[in-house]
């Protein structure tokens, strides 16, 4: 919102622009010749003090000229009609018109701009020496149409000051070096007898800025602003017209000499700026918090044109006398920039209003390198705002585009400069300047993105770095917390990744991007239309004009793709999920596909990995996909779920995979309502000779016309470059199993490596098959997930008794009516040889009641897990659902004593198991196993107590184990469950509703308060002592993953310090058996500590119950 208007006010003082007789011919009247005899020279008063500026004196006169005003009023009125006389003058002691003040630049005697200084008896006025003023120019001003017309006023130009003289001839007088020959007699005159009263003096160190006038006028002006020392908080300007314009320019450039010549003793603008230095440092520190010990870059400026009509709409007229008007800087912060108006207030205060901008919301810098040139326009633009144009001047307009541009490289190190001395900075006369700046981790992508949210002025975005997946680093988006990001939020995150050259692949997984589809920006804008690369490819005039037509999500992500030279995947999945079902059959296209198969068909990008999958794509995308994947351009496409019918499923597979698809190295098109006849899958796999992985779950539909196997052997033959195979769904595998031995009967190794057949209807025969089909090949995955392999389990067990089977092996959520089938399955994983990863999550033998773990069930398990040694990560979490679960009975933890003799399993995944009982035996396991790495155990009703026993297992014994996850999740479901645990004491004991009638009602309302500050109190207590708990258990494994792993056997000395120090934690920890009271199952707690504290042992005590 723009300030309200700035009134001007005017003093009540007299002003140095006091009109008297004269003309060219005859100077004024000299001053009195008391104030003759005291002339100065200029070095003889730089160490004058400034006790003329007493807080008595300006108590006693308000206005800079004091109570003197009316006399000097009054010695106006006298001098219309008779010259006053020296003894006249000394008789009434007016202030004198040519008092000087100490200017605050240079610590120099100067004369007061605009009031006259009012010195007391006791400090009497001294005066500048003008003869020793080196006069730099001088030139006559266009006549006064309110003045005599004879009476023309002059300029002079000296190496300090600028003085404006009534006539020619007071100019001539005060300065005798202007005279010419004819009349040097008078000039020696004058310089013995007269000295004219200048109309106006200005310090040059003072001035702010000096311009052209932008006015309507004919004539030609200069307006020139400066700070008055009297007045620090405020600013004073003058207009002058000249009547040619050689006279301005030539004016323009002696005064731009002795400006440059006063700045070569200044140490930059600090000095300029030192009265209002700290509020401004302080009001930056308010607006950026984080940046607070960063001092900033403040200028003083001007305003021009529309800026100083928007802030200033009632400034008068300056060519008849000087006005005084609010003063302006430019502070510029680390990621804001201020143009603060500070306001002359009462009392010494000056009051300020501000306006801040984001200086990555920087659209265009434009000004000249000229000397004499310091105006200068900044444009600044938010999105879906129009822009703001600051049209201002100053002085240290130099130092201002230097600041800029540096504050703008700093801010976005990876865009190209070419882009910022094109686009950003017109500086007419610069070279292209080359800004050093210390990039950052990340290609600087952190400060580019808190640039942009703080310029955007919206809330931080989660986020963070995935190594993990096929091009590492990938930036990963993490989707909102609460709800959807905003628009800005999101314009912030996809504006900060353009250019980035650190990341190889974004992810926007699970990010709905909708808040963005349809909106759209200034078309006129050249801003947003990303036509330049980072090695400075550039896009022709037709595509830069259709791309600024284009919404604004499709031009982010053609920035995203184009900009960026190393970005070679986007995970786009679930991205669309706001879109309603009646807006999707009126999308003609998602606008983040099209940018990105543009550039793909034309060669200029290298982001050939597309994953699209959970967004329903319509007719016009899915033809767009089949003609880029014609080109050859797209190496991986996942269009799974993305409500494809047999229409768009053969638009994407027939046509496009005939053609050029050799490079085409993943595909998945799963999850659609579509199917693909099996006769017309094996012609299209010859086609993928390069395909790695192949995605074609619930896809594939049985026909009559298919013969023989699904992948005969002449198909395999092209596809030797096959790793993963998905057809889960597929129900007719007769002729797929009846293919025995399709890894066997191939002369040289295969790079196959995992083949899922979820919702297949595989039996225990049929999956016995596949094992011998695949033989001791140690290398592949199999997934058997849902299937009924409790029918015919018995083959399934022969074959693993055989050593038959894969590596990794996912029996995952299958349903086994009978405890012998699972004994019978254990048994025979128990002697497996060459099985190194086991998934068996949701697997589990129906009970017949909630009773507790069979022994045999238990022996079984603890057999398994000690005797085994080929399994390195083994999953054995529960399910449960609301119709199904799959979960082992209560009791079965006991089984997990056998892993403290395993020497061979590093990773452990039990969750959703009901340990809560067990964590003894997990505790001992974890104390005494050498080998487990991690460990997941979350989902497992833990209380205070199995969590404590578990941290001082860790904390005490285990030197191996890094992983041992407990998220803000984990952590909370754990304090519901002590605070049930609470609640089922009998101090906590709910207070009786409001209203009920009982004898023990008034007893209850009295303790009712006390009762709950108890209650306040032990959750206060529990909360900390859980705190504690995780906090120790984070450094234990921060100190696992920093250390060596320890020997296999410690020493007697080494053990012998473990117990003491044990036996230290728990005394410091205050552990009593309530605190550390393990589960039935579990070893005996250490000896109960006694407190001093009674309300703390309650707490525990009833922790302990819970």
């Amino acid at each position: 919102m723009a300030p309200p208007d700035l009134a001007v006010k005017k003093r009540t003082g007299p002003t140095l622009t006091t009109e008297s007789d004269g003309s060219e011919s005859i100077p004024s009247p000299a001053a009195s010749s008391a104030s003759e005899h005291r002339a100065f020279s200029l070095p003889s008063i730089k160490g004058l003090q400034w006790r003329s500026f007493s807080s008595s004196s300006r108590e006693r006169d308000p206005t800079p000229d004091g109570a003197a005003g009316s006399l000097r009023s009054h010695g106006r009125r006298i001098s219309k009609s008779r010259p006053l006389s020296s003894s006249s003058s000394h008789q009434l002691n007016p202030p004198s018109r040519r008092g000087s003040v100490i200017s605050e630049s240079h610590s120099r005697l100067s004369l007061s701009t605009t009031d006259s200084l009012s010195f007391t008896a006791a400090a009497p006025s001294p005066h500048i020496d003008w003869l020793s003023q080196h006069v730099e120019g001088a030139c006559p001003l266009e006549t006064d149409s309110h003045l005599l017309k004879s009476k023309t006023p002059y300029l002079v130009v000296t190496t300090d000051y600028l003085v404006k003289m009534k006539s020619r001839a007071d100019a001539f007088a005060l300065f005798p070096a202007l005279a010419t020959d004819g009349n040097k007699r008078d000039g020696h005159h004058h310089h013995h007898h007269h000295y004219p009263d200048p109309m106006l003096v200005i310090p040059v160190a003072a001035i702010v800025s000096m311009i052209v006038a932008e006015s309507t006028r004919p004539s030609f002006g200069l307006e020139v602003w400066w700070r008055n020392p009297l007045s620090p908080h405020t600013l004073w300007h003058s207009d002058w017209f000249f009547n040619q314009p050689a006279d301005c320019y030539g004016q323009m450039s002696h005064i731009t000499r002795a400006m440059r010549a006063s700045q070569q003793d200044e140490n930059g603008t600090s000095r300029q700026s030192q009265h209002v230095e700290g509020m401004l440092n302080r009001l930056n520190a308010a607006e950026e918090p984080r940046f607070h010990h960063r001092r900033p870059e403040i200028f003083p400026v001007v305003l021009r044109g529309c800026t100083r009509k928007e802030y200033m709409p009632k400034i008068e007229d300056a060519a008849k006398k000087p006005q005084e008007c609010s003063a302006f800087y430019l502070v510029v912060g680390t990621y804001l920039c201020h143009l603060v108006e500070v306001q002359k207030g009462k009392g010494g205060d000056a009051p300020c209003k501000h306006k801040s901008y984001g200086l990555v919301a920087l659209e265009s810098f434009d000004g000249e390198w000229v000397v004499h040139e310091e105006r200068f326009n900044i444009t600044f633009r938010d999105p879906f705002k129009a822009p703001v144009v600051l049209q201002l001047a100053s002085r240290h307009y130099r130092q201002i585009i230097r600041v800029f541009g540096a504050a703008d490289r700093f801010l976005k190190p990876c865009w190209p400069p070419l882009w910022q001395s094109r686009e950003v900075f017109h500086i007419a006369g610069l070279n292209e300047t080359q800004y050093l700046v210390a990039r950052e981790d990340l290609g600087s992508f952190r400060q580019t993105l808190d640039a942009y949210l703080a310029g955007y002025r919206c809330d931080a975005v989660e986020w963070e770095i995935n190594w993990k997946s096929r091009f590492a680093p990938e930036f990963r988006l993490l989707p909102a917390k609460h709800a959807v990001y905003s628009p800005l939020q999101l314009l912030a995150v996809l504006r900060a990744l353009r250019y980035n050259d650190y990341f190889n692949s974004l992810s926007f997984r699970g990010v709905d991007l909708s808040v963005l589809y349809g909106v759209e920006d200034d078309v006129s804008r050249k801003m947003n239309a990303a036509y330049l690369s980072r090695s400075c490819v550039a896009l022709g005039p037709g595509e830069v004009e259709t791309l600024r037509n284009c919404p604004l999500l499709h031009q982010e992500f053609h920035a995203l793709a184009f900009c960026s030279e190393t970005i070679r995947q986007i995970d786009l999945r679930n991205c669309t999920k706001s879109l309603s079902a009646r807006h999707r059959s009126q999308v003609p296209n998602l606008q983040f596909v099209a940018p990105i198969l543009t550039l793909l068909r034309s060669g200029i990008t290298k982001c050939n990995h597309l994953i699209l999958g959970g967004n329903t794509l319509p007719q016009s995308d899915v033809e767009d996909l089949a003609e880029t994947m014609k080109t050859g351009t797209i190496h991986s496409l996942d269009v799974s779920c993305c409500g494809l019918d047999d229409l768009g499923l053969r638009d994407l597979m027939a046509g496009p995979l005939s053609g050029r698809a050799e490079l085409l190295e993943s595909l998945s098109i799963s999850g659609n309502p579509g199917r693909l006849q099996a006769h017309v899958l094996p012609g299209l796999l010859e086609y993928l000779t390069q395909i790695r992985e192949l995605n074609l779950s619930g896809s594939i539909q049985a026909d009559s016309l298919a013969e023989g196997s699904l992948l005969p052997f002449a198909t395999l033959q092209y596809v030797e470059m096959l790793e993963e195979l998905d057809i889960s769904g597929y129900k007719d595998l007769e002729r797929f199993l009846g293919y025995r031995g399709w890894m066997l009967d191939q002369q040289q190794p295969s790079r196959f490596r995992k083949l899922s057949l979820n919702h297949c209807g595989i039996n225990g025969a049929q999956a016995a098959r596949l094992f011998h089909a695949i033989g001791e090949n140690h290398g592949i995955h199999l997934c058997l997930s849902n299937n009924p392999i409790e029918d015919g389990i018995e083959h399934l067990v022969d074959a693993i008794d055989q050593q038959k089977g894969p590596a990794g092996l996912y029996m995952e959520m299958i349903e086994l009516k009978e405890e012998s089938s699972y004994l019978s399955l254990i048994k025979a994983l128990t002697k497996s040889k060459h099985l190194r990863l086991l998934s068996l999550a949701g697997t589990a033998p129906s009970p017949s009641s909630h009773g507790p773990c069979s022994d045999e069930l238990v022996a079984t398990l603890h057999d398994f897990f000690g005797r085994n040694e080929s399994i390195k990560c083994l999953d054995l979490s529960g399910f449960c659902g609301k119709l199904d679960d799959g979960q082992l009975a209560k009791g079965f933890g006991r089984s997990l004593s056998g892993l403290a003799a395993n020497k061979t399993m590093t990773h452990l995944r039990i969750r959703n198991q009901n340990l809560h009982d067990d964590a003894g035996t997990l505790g001992r396991v974890l104390a005494a196993n050498a080998t487990l790495l991690a460990v997941d155990c979350r989902d497992n009703n833990l209380n205070l107590t199995s969590l404590r026993f578990l941290v001082d297992s860790l904390r005490a014994h285990n030197t191996t184990l890094i992983e041992f996850p407990f998220p803000a999740a984990e952590r909370r479901a754990i304090w519901k469950t002590m605070l049930r645990g609470l609640q089922r004491t009998p101090s906590s004991t709910a207070l009786p509703a409001h209203g009920t009638i009982s004898h023990l009602s008034a007893p209850n309302s009295a303790t009712a308060p006390r009762k709950r500050d108890l209650l306040k109190g032990e959750e206060s207590l529990l909360r900390a002592v859980l705190s504690d708990q995780f906090a120790a258990l984070d450094a234990r494994l921060r100190q696992n993953r920093s250390a060596p792993a320890p020997p296999a056997r410690r020493p007697a000395a080494a053990a012998a310090a473990v117990v003491i120090l044990l036996v230290i934690i728990l005394i410091r920890s205050g552990g009593a058996a309530a605190a550390t009271k393990p589960a039935p199952t579990a070893a005996p707690p250490p000896q109960h500590q006694q407190h001093q504290q009674q309300r703390q042992r309650r707490v525990r005590h009833r922790a302990g119950r819970g």
